[in-house]
């Protein structure tokens, strides 16, 4: 079986850009419109808290990591982010960040390849690539 992996990280500026760039999105999850002041992460409880300005006292919303993904997958494909589809898809906290994970598995079918050229000349070029 052939795995690939793939991770697409969020620090604290570019959750400030989601919300911002999608105000309608964080509107549906309970935040203010505008600006947070802070991001906190907290990988224990795996949630993002939004820390807003307002009058004199701020006040927080606190985002569960699986609905925040759905956010931050939308917000992907809108920028045109290449994601794959057919994936199994993870999110989790951790501190200074939050961290979309793809795993997408495959199993060769060696009855479909191509066959190799025969060749007689040195090792094949992705054998040199390689350093081998």
């Amino acid at each position: 079986m052939i795995i690939e992996r793939r991770e697409v990280e969020f620090e604290t500026e570019a959750l400030i850009s989601v919300l911002a760039g999608s105000p309608r999105a964080a509107a549906a999850f309970g935040l203010a419109r505008g600006q947070p002041q802070a991001v906190i992460f907290e990988p224990a409880s795996q949630s993002v808290r939004f820390v807003f300005p307002g009058g004199g006292q701020a006040h927080s919303v606190s985002v569960e990591s699986a609905r925040l993904g759905a956010l931050l997958v939308s917000f992907c494909l809108r920028m045109r982010m290449p994601l794959p589809r057919r994936a199994e898809k993870s999110i989790r906290v951790e501190p200074g960040s939050v961290v979309l994970a793809f795993r997408v598995t495959t199993r060769p079918n060696l009855a479909s390849l191509l066959p190799e050229e025969r060749r007689t000349e040195g090792p094949p070029a992705s054998a040199q690539a390689w350093g081998s």
